[in-house]
């Protein structure tokens, strides 16, 4: 019991290092008439998003990966493969009662290779654990891998589209970094061989640097073990930096240690 109670309050004490739990949830419905599934996920201060969701009837179930983000209760989230190839969308909103009895609304599948959308229907809350420690599980600097990706399908150009971003060592705590991201017009950009970025202060799996190829545009990057999420921190001014409104934002699945 003893060590039970040592093992709680170290995973409390990491957690609070980081981001603050915004909320956590459990689900489960179907998706249209036929396609019965679970999702589970969590939302931290940065309003990232991560879980996984579960096909009880797929012909191989396992549970499969959900980063995105939250705007004001509204979610986006896609399902990642382990190569980084993108699988699904899941886009709604959730509300909560009196009770604080929270339900999903609106909420639409869509499978990024046809681009057809399915409604989520039946969904309700189902009351199983959900394991924020491990969801929300930050990487430490020494593991920060070599490269991440994603790719996924684009209708427009009839082909498979996404990003890639590599990391090596500048120093104790600090990076630099390459970024190509070409999900639909292309956003690229590196850091300054003599401007490093620098991890956080006081958690280190994190950065923010501005000024990305002296345009003006700036970004975070947010390390977990599986994972890098990169987002706009600049105004929507800076966006004219890559042309047609391209970012780094994105989700970017470690494919290189």
């Amino acid at each position: 019991m003893r060590k039970l109670l040592f093992v709680i309050v170290i995973s409390l004490l990491a957690l609070s290092a980081h981001a603050d739990v915004l909320g956590e949830y459990s689900f489960e419905g179907k998706i249209g008439d036929n396609i019965p599934f679970k999702v589970k996920f969590c939302v931290n201060g940065d309003e990232i998003v991560v879980g996984e969701i579960y096909y009880p009837k797929a012909k191989h179930p396992a549970p499969i990966l959900l980063v995105g983000s939250m705007v004001e209760d509204h979610y986006y989230l896609r399902e990642f493969q382990s190569d980084g190839t993108v699988t699904g969308i899941l886009m709604f909103g959730i509300i909560e009662d009196e009770n604080e009895e929270a339900r999903i609304v609106d909420g639409i599948w869509t499978n990024p290779k046809t681009g057809k959308e399915i409604r989520m229907k039946n969904v309700h809350m189902n009351g199983e654990y959900v394991d924020v420690t491990s969801y929300l599980d930050y990487e430490d600097p020494q593991n920060i891998g070599r490269e991440y990706s994603y790719s996924m399908w684009n209708r427009h150009y009839n082909s498979m589209m996404g990003g890639n971003v590599k990391f090596r060592g500048a120093g104790k705590n600090k990076l630099h970094f390459e970024v190509s991201n070409c999900a639909h017009n292309i956003a690229e950009g590196k850091s300054s061989p003599s401007r490093p970025a620098v991890l956080g202060e006081t958690t280190h799996d994190y950065f923010i640097y501005n000024n990305v190829n002296e345009c003006g545009y700036g970004f975070s990057a947010h390390f977990f073990k599986k994972f890098v999420v990169l987002k706009t921190v600049s105004g929507p001014e800076t966006l004219g930096c890559f042309g047609m409104g391209a970012s780094f934002d994105g989700v970017y699945i470690k494919v290189k240690q």
